[in-house]
């Protein structure tokens, strides 16, 4: 700035103060020796201060002297306190003197200022300040609507009936825990699929047409239903199905109440809901040909339950022993090593040992032990989706089996294809520290037949991706010592010495406002949300690496 001739020095306050209005907010610049050499006017609409108080060649921490005497900033807005004088100037001295900073201010009268800092290498520091009021307001209410769809999430969840919401397009957009149960699933294999992708054709095509009629009339429908589910139970129920929304923007609302409790057999072998005797329940199955393909895969299976809640655990049993599984439930570390040292001792292979989340982690790891396979759910999955899960993982199992001896375990374990053993196979690099997750993430790269490697923290990661060159990397971003932001920034500057570039996509447990962009400024190349499922993976497969998934569906 000291470069400038002296009859530039006009035009240049005339240029900053242009681009501090354009930018709606106040700039401060301070010299090498901490003197103010320019001031926006725009300052004095947002601090309520003097032009004294921030004349050319104050020093700055005078000037911090007069905000705090002028501007209040040493009152404690939520606290009704007040900060010391020489205590709150000396901080925001040292956030003067970083690189980089920025600090958020609560004014009275709910108003919210934000400070940028940034020092130049010549010395100088540029102070932007700007009201974000009005962004704060607007994250409140954001706050306020997603605590709003939670709660009704939550109620929804909790609901005894079935809810399943498809859009005008009938494409699933909705589905409460109590849907997923009725037609053992899990909500991610509903969500974003049609009903062509989750019945056969002949039923899905009776209920689309239903669907595509209350859709296009507004004419409510009611249908008594006698079900048939995958278990091979009976049930009546009366499905109801209301179009809501306003034109353009229809959504199609389907409930479904079981309401077998209230049936009353007749003489002739009907059932009927007294009251409702005029109903006639029409016969549908949900078990189509794929899910009798199921029940094949799963039949004989030994299966052991470890729950924490021992009524799911028995009524999972009732289930999975209704379609063939050979299932036992313990319901404690003890009970799980008790059974399965008996099971070794008999020489009864178990097939698969399937352990609640709630429970303590040694139950995750008492299974190696004895050699068989383990597989997490949490208790909305063990009372909703187990059998599709357990048939899911036993055909990925046979998808791995198939043309190989049965004695290969270290094959059949790990999931991996025949490029494994010449050291040929890509590797997928996993950055996590929970070790469930670690779980969920290996069953389900193993069922894809890739090979992958473990990080739990970002020091692993910079090593096994240095050492492992990894086609694509998944990366947790809440780990234990290096933030994962910092992680993919050190990989991107490994990569800028070699010009290749690896797809990273940031893992988070929780989405809020920014987390997306967050990720891609980092430079990571996406982003998803925990939990995890073989769905969301094989998306990223298809996207990230198709060569591989070609070959892998071959």
């Amino acid at each position: 700035m000291n470069d400038l001739a002296p009859d530039g020095v006009a035009i240049q306050t005339a240029l900053l103060d242009a681009v501090s209005d354009a930018i709606s907010a106040a700039l401060l610049i301070y010299d090498r020796d901490d003197r103010l050499v320019f001031v926006s006017q725009r300052i004095f609409t947002l601090l309520p201060i003097d032009k004294g108080d921030v004349a050319l060649g104050s020093r700055l921490k005078d000037v911090l002297g007069a905000f705090y005497d002028r501007a209040g900033f040493g009152e404690g807005v939520s606290r009704g306190t007040r900060i010391d004088r020489d205590e709150w100037i000396a901080r925001k001295l040292a956030c003067h003197w970083s690189e980089r900073s920025e600090t958020l201010e609560q004014r009275p009268a709910d108003k919210w200022l934000r400070f940028t800092k940034r020092r130049i290498p010549s010395g100088f520091c540029i102070c932007a300040i700007s009201d974000i009021s009005e962004q704060k307001r607007r994250e409140e209410h954001w706050r306020a609507d997603v605590s709003r769809v939670q709660i009704t999430e939550e109620i929804l969840d909790n609901l005894p009936l079935s809810i399943f919401v498809k859009d005008r397009n009938r494409v699933y957009s909705a589905v409460n825990k109590a849907g997923c149960s009725l037609i053992e699933t899990s909500p991610d294999l509903i969500l974003g699929r049609t009903v062509f992708d989750i019945h056969a054709q002949a039923l899905a095509a009776s209920i689309d047409e239903i669907d595509k009629q209350v859709l296009e009339t507004g004419v409510p429908a009611v249908l008594p239903e006698l079900v048939t589910l995958l278990t091979g139970e009976q049930i009546l129920v009366i499905t109801r199905k209301h179009r809501v929304g306003k034109p353009g923007s229809h959504f199609l609302v389907t409930t479904m109440d079981d309401v077998t409790a209230f049936a009353v057999t007749q003489p002739d072998g009907r059932r009927i809901i007294p009251g409702l005797e005029y109903l006639t329940f029409t016969p549908s199955s949900y078990m189509d040909d794929e899910n009798h393909q199921a029940s094949l895969v799963l039949k004989d299976r030994r299966v052991l339950l470890v729950v924490s809640n021992a009524e799911a655990g028995e009524a999972a049993r009732k289930r999975l022993s209704a379609i063939g599984v050979d299932c036992a439930v313990a319901v404690s570390m003890a009970e799980q090593e008790a059974f399965l040292a008996v099971a070794d001792s008999m020489g009864l292979r178990i097939d698969l040992v399937v352990v609640d989340i709630e429970l303590p982690l040694q139950c995750l790891d008492l299974p190696a032990t004895f050699g068989v396979q383990i597989m997490t759910a949490d208790e909305f999955e063990i009372g909703s989706s187990l059998v599709n899960r357990l048939t899911r993982h036993f055909r990925s199992l046979g998808n791995v089996q198939q043309g190989r001896g049965m004695d290969d375990d270290w094959v059949v374990m790990t999931g991996l294809d025949d490029e494994v053993a010449d050291g040929q196979a890509p590797v997928v690099l996993v950055v996590e520290d929970n070790k469930i997750n670690q779980i969920v993430f290996s069953q389900i790269l193993e069922g894809f037949k890739i090979e992958y490697r473990l990080a739990p923290t970002g020091q692993e990661a910079l090593a096994l991706f240095e050492k492992e060159s990894p086609v694509l990397v998944l990366m947790d971003t809440t780990l234990p010592d290096i933030d994962a932001f910092e992680v993919t920034r050190r990989i991107r500057q490994i990569e800028a010495l070699t010009e290749g570039r690896t797809p990273i996509v940031g893992v988070v447990p929780l989405a809020f406002e920014g987390d997306r962009r967050a990720c891609l400024d980092a430079g990571m190349d996406d982003m998803m949300l925990k939990p995890i499922s073989p769905d969301m993976i094989d998306m990223l497969l298809k996207r990230f690496l198709p060569q591989q998934t070609q070959s892998r569906l071959a």
